[in-house]
């Protein structure tokens, strides 16, 4: 009798097995980390990749409500597209081409601005990647004029003999510094008396001697072969490495400005810039939200954990544009005298939550700042999620005033993420105006857990790794008012067209004019 229940058991649980649709077994399989048995079948076989990113997405997603709201119908992507991946099984050559247009139809459906995916093509050897966000926004008519978009301030800031103009007490009108790497290597490139120019005078200075020394021959031919070789293979990260190999190798030569470059700016870089614009408007651009690097001492610590002179010499001309900028803003609002506050995010992807405290947070009272609300992933159901809960973003706590005059961020196509996060809670500040162009659309939060799990969510697979592996936020972002903006963006309160031919011919902004012309007229 106990033989019998047991053989109907296990002729129960194989009927459960067999007919369980779409792979719900796997449900509560490890996909955030390389999980041997989650990933096996991927590593060969493309259906088994499509399986991981079905069953992944549908356990680890943050969007299902949205998605069905938009008419996806996540079960049906599964039954049209399996049979396709299984084809491609069948055959003894898939193309990149062939992986990534599958894969595109899979995926570009998806709202999330932020998830990219990487699948490794087996046959080929060669990863695919795949980013939803980036294949809608191309289609976008203001994309290309977003992605030149690097503000240069010279049409309206004055420097003279590469001397920024100061106002009459000696304060500085016009600071800019940038930690990227291409710029940093341009610094040695193109620099007068610095770095590749000084080379290539102080070759021509010893091509003029006339009875040389031995040592002079020596330094003229090294000094050549040099030269040579950077200025013709230095152009950015990939040839970091080069640079800083034959910076140490070198260094007896003091060449000046023939330093080590800290390969950590790669990744935590930013370009910044202050200028006070007529009618005492403090301007503030950065490329990157990663100014907590700059400003906190244990954040630049745990950054740049090995960093020298150089390294903190450049992070502190960074952090000087930045306190050019506050200073400023305090001084003229102590005096009455300050005209209004502008913070251009065109451009900028992103980074760091903390550094809402030093852009629009650094204006706003301490404490912190609502500006909606999230949730996040509680189970590996589909729509398992939790209760809304208000997200709040700091603030400045050091002591400062709270700025009442006009303020206008500037935001376009290429604004995501914390960009966006500040473009929207400009919208919800009294005082404040979004100005420009629509942003990207990814305002869902990312926090990294390729170190540990939790909430169902995030990260899937590991990069490089795995066969398939998936950047994906962690908590879903919305609005004061309950609505999802993601995939579509913030939309400005005055929209304006950046004008290309006479930004890329003259400097002229029509954007930031128009971020001016509010300021002073209120209109």
């Amino acid at each position: 009798m106990k033989n019998k229940i047991l053989f109907i058991l296990g002729l129960v649980l194989l009927g459960l097995s067999m007919g369980s649709c779409r792979g719900d077994s796997d449900t509560l399989m490890s996909y955030d980390h390389k999980d041997n048995l989650a990933f096996k079948e991927a590593e060969k076989s493309f259906a088994g990749k499509f399986k991981v990113i079905w069953n992944a997405l549908n356990q680890n997603y943050a969007l299902w409500d949205y998605e069905q709201q938009n008419g996806l119908d996540w079960d049906a992507v599964y039954d049209e597209y399996l049979p396709q991946f299984e084809a491609l099984d069948e055959r003894e050559k898939v193309t990149d081409a062939e992986l990534e247009d599958l894969l595109k139809k899979v995926l570009n459906p998806l709202h999330d601005g932020h998830m990219v995916i990487f699948v490794k093509n087996h046959l080929t050897g060669r990863s695919i990647r795949v980013a939803p966000a980036m294949n809608r926004n191309m289609q976008r008519p203001d994309f290309d004029i977003a992605d030149i978009c690097h503000p240069t301030l010279e049409y309206y800031a004055k420097i003279e003999n590469g001397e920024v103009e100061v106002t009459s007490d000696g304060e500085p009108i016009y600071m800019e510094y940038s930690t990227h790497v291409d710029d940093l290597l341009n610094q040695f490139m193109a620099t007068d008396g610095y770095g590749l120019r000084w080379m290539a005078d102080s070759i021509a200075s010893l091509q003029q001697l006339t009875t040389p020394t031995a040592k002079q021959v020596e330094i003229l031919q090294t000094l050549t072969n040099l030269y040579n070789l950077l200025n013709y293979g230095v152009t950015g990260e990939d040839d970091l490495k080069l640079y800083n190999t034959m910076c140490e190798r070198f260094s007896y030569l003091n060449i000046p400005g023939f330093d080590p470059i800290d390969p950590k700016f790669g990744d935590y870089g930013v370009d910044i810039k202050f200028a006070l614009l007529k009618g005492n408007i403090a301007y503030l651009y950065f490329s990157d939200f990663h100014l907590t690097f700059y400003l906190v001492d244990a954040v630049r610590d745990e950054g740049f954990p090995n960093a020298d002179e150089y390294t903190n010499t450049h992070m502190d001309r960074a952090y000087a544009v930045w306190s050019a900028w506050i200073n400023a803003i305090q001084k003229l609002h102590s005096l009455g005298q300050l005209g209004g506050v502008i913070i251009d995010v065109r451009g900028n992807g992103g980074g760091l939550v903390s550094d809402f405290q030093f852009a629009l947070g650094a204006l706003l009272p301490r404490g912190g700042f609502t500006y909606g609300d999230v949730r996040f992933k509680r189970g590996t159901g589909r729509l398992d999620y939790s209760p809304l809960m208000p997200q709040v973003i700091g603030t400045l706590e050091l002591d400062h005033a709270i700025i009442t005059e006009p303020i206008v961020v500037l935001a376009n196509c290429r604004s995501i993420s914390m960009a966006e996060i500040t473009s929207l809670s400009a919208k919800e500040v009294e005082n404040a105006r979004l100005i420009g162009k629509r942003t990207w659309g990814g305002l869902c939060t990312l926090t990294d857990n390729e170190e540990f799990s939790y909430n169902y969510s995030g990260h899937i697979g590991v990069k490089d790794q795995t066969p398939v592996f998936i950047y994906l936020p962690t908590l879903a972002t919305f609005t004061r008012d309950g609505k999802q903006l993601e995939g579509i963006g913030i939309t400005p309160d005055i929209d304006v067209d950046l004008d290309e031919d006479l930004f890329t011919l003259t400097g002229k902004d029509t954007q930031l004019d128009r971020a001016l012309q509010y300021i002073r007229t209120g209109n």
